[in-house]
């Protein structure tokens, strides 16, 4: 993809979900040969949906979930298994076709995590 299209896909980061206001945009500069891989997924989490973006360019693997709460844009760090990311209070943590979300806030120690797992696309 061309660096245009690069900036667009991670502009769309900052973006709320349900929001009618105006955002500021993200624009995160790539070198002109990066390729960005956009992969989307909808999560049960009990009774709630989390939707997930992830984007992976070069170096760069983000997460923007989509939560009931607001919208949460995570950093990929590195973890023993699967693929962690670490936004604000929150962790997401997923391997597979599920993942567990963390509020570090109200659970330091990460005991206690909603578990989810991705709906399959029909």
């Amino acid at each position: 993809m061309k660096k245009s299209v690069a900036a667009l896909y991670l502009a769309a980061l900052s973006l709320p979900a349900a929001s009618s206001a105006l955002a500021e945009d993200l624009v995160i500069p790539l070198p002109g040969d990066t390729t960005v891989e956009k992969t989307d997924a909808v999560y049960r989490c009990g009774a709630e949906t989390v939707e997930a973006v992830y984007y992976n360019a070069g170096d760069i693997s983000l997460v923007r979930l989509g939560l009931k709460d607001g919208v949460i844009v995570a950093a990929n760090v590195v973890s023993g298994s699967g693929a962690k990311y670490q936004g604000g209070a929150r962790v997401w943590w997923s391997k597979g076709d599920e993942a567990d979300l963390y509020d570090v806030m109200a659970d330091p120690d990460m005991k206690q995590p909603v578990h989810c797992v991705e709906e399959k696309k029909t």
